[in-house]
């Protein structure tokens, strides 16, 4: 491993570092090493309505995996079983999702309204690689839509810009039962969407996506349990207080927060190869970020990050190996509270960079 580890006095900049979220032990870490999912999505030429049905566009594309417990496969499984599609054309990334459902309901039916109040389902897409920026849709039964952008996690100090709308999204639920409906069984509710590609993509940058690139993707079902009072569903409640939700995601983050974007899957764009194969970027995009968990894990203990990565607790078992196959450059301030660590593929200018912030660059795309 090729190291150049560098001192760097960043006086100014020390002194407005604003404290982050961290993982605060070992165990946290551990449990966000889990193999992300891929789905590969195939390009289609036919036209689909959005009508919530599966038309027979739809008999193309393979199912996903069923959800599991946000946290991992080492929780209970989910009690309803959820799945979803996806095809994709020059102008929108189609999502058809299906979910397991006995009790069909909703209440919320203002846009932008708090939509996981009601039991939903949530799309989170980060379609640029090199950028921090990620985009969040979420619906109920009663398709109401809440819609955001993220400039970046809410750990890093990011908030949510709810006056972003999916502009031109096409949406549709249909419900196999009756809607709010307590007196009889349903069987589920599906949505379906037709996400306009125009309405994530950048100034001077193509919208539609190419062949055989990837975005970042994840999908969360927020499942409440119910009760019924005057014939009626709301969340449950037990001394006043409403029962924890359920969180049922397709690719497992570890902790129940599905704001972290470097955990998510990964969407494959392709015409008609299907493809279980990560792309390049994981391998080093994961060994820099297990450096941000572990450096913070050591700057909650002692309040300073350091240059020897072997004082790291978890190095040898998260580290070690990996970052044996990176040129790296890692920069400390004097005062040792802020780090900035680059990695690159030896032989190769492919790069990704990091610092003590969460702030990230790479030449992926």
């Amino acid at each position: 491993m090729k190291t150049n580890v560098s001192i760097l006095i960043i006086l100014l900049l020390a002194l407005y570092l604003k404290p982050i979220y961290a993982q605060h032990n070992l165990a946290q870490v551990e449990i966000l090493q889990a193999i992300p999912k891929n789905y590969s999505a195939k390009y289609i030429t036919t036209k689909i309505e959005i009508d919530g049905k599966m038309d027979n566009a739809w008999c193309s594309a393979p199912w996903s995996t069923e959800f599991k417990d946000i946290e991992g496969a080492h929780k209970a499984p989910p009690t309803y079983k959820t799945k979803f599609k996806m095809l994709w054309d020059d102008n929108y990334l189609y999502i058809y999702a299906k979910l397991e459902e006995p009790h069909v309901w909703g209440t919320l039916k203002e846009h932008d309204a708090i939509i996981y109040h009601d039991n939903d389902f949530e799309i989170f897409l980060k379609p640029k690689m090199n950028s921090s920026v990620y985009y969040e849709i979420e619906v109920n039964a009663l398709n109401t839509i809440m819609d955001l952008m993220m400039a970046k996690p809410y750990r890093f100090g990011g908030q949510a810009i709810m006056h972003w709308d999916t502009k031109n999204l096409k949406s549709a639920v249909h419900i196999e039962g009756t809607l709010n409906n307590p007196e009889n069984k349903d069987s589920f509710w599906a949505v379906e969407m037709a996400i306009p590609f125009k309405s994530m993509h950048k100034f001077g940058t193509a919208p539609t996506p190419k062949e055989n690139s990837y975005w970042r993707i994840n999908f969360s079902r927020v499942q409440w349990e119910h009760e019924v009072n005057e014939a009626k569903y709301s969340r449950k409640k037990v001394n006043g207080k409403h029962i924890p939700e359920e969180n049922w995601v397709w690719s497992p983050i570890g902790l129940v927060n599905m704001h972290y974007p470097e955990r998510w899957g990964f969407l494959h764009f392709t015409k008609d190869e299907i493809s279980n194969q990560l792309p390049s970027i994981y391998e080093i995009e994961k060994t820099a970020w297990n450096m941000h968990y572990l450096q913070q894990i050591h700057k909650n203990k002692l309040q300073e990050y350091t240059a020897d990565f072997t004082q790291l607790e978890g190095f040898s078992n998260i580290l070690n190996n990996d970052l044996e196959k990176y040129d790296l450059q890692f920069t400390l301030s004097a005062n040792k509270k802020f780090y900035h660590l680059r990695l690159q593929e030896k032989n190769s200018t492919f790069y990704f960079t990091i610092d003590s912030q969460g702030n990230y660059t790479t030449n992926y795309e």
